[in-house]
């Protein structure tokens, strides 16, 4: 990753989707947990265009928790089965010593930030590249997550040009 192009604000939510993946449990970072570190750390455009839209932290955790219980109930896993079973036992957080790698769609997520910091010619790569590189994964679970929640990726989008529009770049 070319992260020296970076803003403190966007290696911030980087850092934070590491922690979000890290206490979610996750085995790597996902394009979800970039969502979320945008949330956790910006108070650029970006997480004013997720707020503006009604897509706070703690809602967005709870989308990716529904799609993670989902997904594991899709092969006839139940987590809340799993939970009550294993009781406090049960620990859904990853050691916090180990490095956790990205996965393949947080990988195309900076990979597709730098490709927007790109089109709109911008020096450096922002929170708001990394949401709108996370946004063009149509198939991420970033925009399932969204969906989830009732917000299209389309209406992230159209909310950033907003912001861009009346301010300068964050």
């Amino acid at each position: 990753m070319i992260f020296n192009r970076f803003t403190r604000g966007a290696r911030s939510c980087v850092e934070s989707a590491v922690e979000e993946a890290r206490s979610l449990g996750h085995d790597s970072v996902g394009d979800e947990d970039l969502l979320l570190g945008v949330l956790e750390s910006d108070d650029g455009n970006a997480a004013e265009a997720l707020l503006s839209l009604g897509v706070t932290l703690e809602a967005a955790r709870e989308e990716a928790n529904r799609l993670f219980a989902d997904a594991l109930a899709s092969v006839g896993i139940s987590l809340d089965e799993i939970r009550q079973q294993a009781g406090e036992a049960f620990e859904m957080r990853s050691p916090a010593s180990g490095r956790l790698p990205f996965s393949p769609s947080a990988k195309k997520a900076l990979e597709n930030a730098l490709r927007e910091a790109l089109r709109l010619r911008d020096n450096k790569i922002t929170a708001e590249h990394v949401l709108l590189g996370t946004l063009r994964n149509e198939n991420g679970v970033a925009v399932r997550l969204l969906a989830g929640m009732g917000v299209p990726a389309r209406e992230v989008e159209e909310r950033l040009d907003q912001l861009r529009s009346r301010s300068p770049l964050q």
